[in-house]
Formats: structure tokens, sequence, C-alpha cells
């Protein structure tokens, strides 16, 4: 590989990938804008900098000319649920570069600031393992029983109640009775585009 992709152009070609193994036929250029909701001027030159980078190779005046090549040919792609912050879902492709397929993941918006001061910004993509334990100081999505809220926050414990922790001056701490915890955070994706 000639240079460092973006987290973009990862999620392309996860697509392209995932695409490819499913249809046993490249996507087309049309069907990437749809499923990045970009135009498709921004998918072209997204396929000129992947083949620069030589990643893929296209063959000129040929409808579904992508062809992955060298080592990409061997990624896999994951498709995980994506929760956004306005509830609505869709699904995330990630190259399993980035996760390993044998675990199983879900991806939500992150829907405030609350976590603001390590790093977690609103809008950003947290990837979170499911699971429904936790160990102390984790970061955490949970549903907590008594609000019926679903939220992210570090997880702690004192005798009967959990103490979950905002990394945010402006949110105050939160008491629970009884949470039901959904996942433990792995990884943090944000966009710049």
């Amino acid at each position: 590989m000639k240079g460092r992709l973006t987290k973009r152009q990862e999620e392309i070609l996860a697509f392209i990938t995932a695409y490819q193994r499913e249809n046993m036929i490249c996507p087309s250029l049309e069907e990437i804008s749809d499923h990045f909701k970009i135009a498709v001027s921004s998918v072209f030159d997204h396929m000129e900098a992947l083949e620069k980078k030589g990643v893929i190779e296209r063959i000129p005046g040929q409808a579904r000319s992508i062809r992955l090549t060298g080592e990409e040919r061997q990624l896999k792609a994951l498709t995980i649920p994506l929760t956004l912050k306005d509830g609505s879902t869709s699904t995330l492709t990630l190259s399993t570069l980035l996760l390993r397929g044998e675990i199983p993941y879900f991806a939500v918006e992150m829907q405030d600031d609350s976590m603001k001061n390590i790093g977690i910004m609103e809008n950003d993509l947290l990837i979170f393992r499911k699971t429904s334990v936790a160990e102390e100081r984790d970061i955490i999505y949970f549903l907590d029983e008594s609000s019926e809220e679903v939220l992210v926050r570090r997880y702690t414990r004192e005798a009967s109640r959990f103490v979950m922790l905002p990394e945010s001056d402006n949110v105050p701490s939160r008491i629970c009775r009884n949470i039901t915890i959904l996942g433990v955070l792995s990884k943090v994706l944000r966009s710049y585009e």
C-alpha cells in the first residue's frame, strides 16, 4: 500500500470488499454513492485516491471496473448495526483490520458532549463490543432502567448502586440502582468531512 487510507477511504474499501464478496461483482459508482449518501463526483475522487494508493485498479471505459489489488483482496469486511443520535438505525461496514470479525460489535452515534474531556465528541461514531459485563472504569453503553435512557458513561460501582460518570465538567454523575450493560467501548471513529 503506497499511503495510509483516510477513514472514508477505509469505509469505501470495506464496502467494495463486502459488496464483491456478496454479489461476485464490484459495485458501481452510483451504488457506492447511494450507500454513503455522497455525490458520485466524490466517489470518483475517492476511487482516484484509492488507485493512487495501490489498493484498487480500474479498467478505463468499462462499467463496474473496480478491482482489488494485492493484499486488499484478502481483506474482509464486517457490517455492524448503527444507531444514530436521532434514534434511526443503519449499518456500518468496516474492515476487519479495524475490528476482529469473531466478536459481536455495534455502533452508536454520540448524542452529546458528556464525554468530551476524554476526546469523545458529539457525532463521533462509537464502536462497542457487545457484552453484559464491564470492568470498573470501562466506558460503557447502558440502559438506565429507572429512566429508560440509554447513555454512554464511565462505569463505577459503590455498594448496591452504580455511579455512572460523565467526562465533562457540565454534566452531573448519574446514580443508578439498576442498569443493563449493552456494550463496552472498543473504538471511536471521527469524520472530518
